[in-house]
């Protein structure tokens, strides 16, 4: 993906997610959960698509995708699934979980490609 497309594709989910915020004042309270975890897809996406690949992410991702409708059918459901995909993430943040590999460059735990330390090391 081009320079331009990358940064159309960012501007489009920036813009949904200030015009959700803007709705959010107006709508039934359950659309923000399902509005944030939206566009927490989106972004996973956006990344795969510029070929930033994650394991870790790629996973959430599935779940999000497989759960996030839930809220249009059971707000218990919702809740479930948004309580366990809470759970995951704790679990994918545990350092121990191994290397991450991003543009094809594995990359040391707790560490961007960048160097930026994240803790732990």
């Amino acid at each position: 993906m081009g320079q331009v497309e990358l940064e159309e594709r960012l501007f489009g989910l920036i813009g949904y997610m200030v015009t959700s915020g803007r709705n959010l004042l107006d709508e039934t309270p359950l659309y923000g959960p399902f509005r944030l975890v939206d566009a927490a897809s989106r972004l996973i996406l956006l990344l795969e698509d510029e070929e930033i690949i994650s394991s870790r992410l790629s996973t959430i991702r599935e779940r999000i995708d497989a759960g996030k409708y839930s809220v249009m059918t059971s707000p218990g459901e919702f809740r479930t699934f948004l309580d366990s995909l809470v759970d995951a993430l704790v679990d994918h943040m545990n350092p121990g979980k191994g290397k991450e590999v991003i543009r094809g460059k594995r990359i040391g735990k707790n560490k961007t490609n960048t160097g930026v330390n994240l803790g732990g090391e």
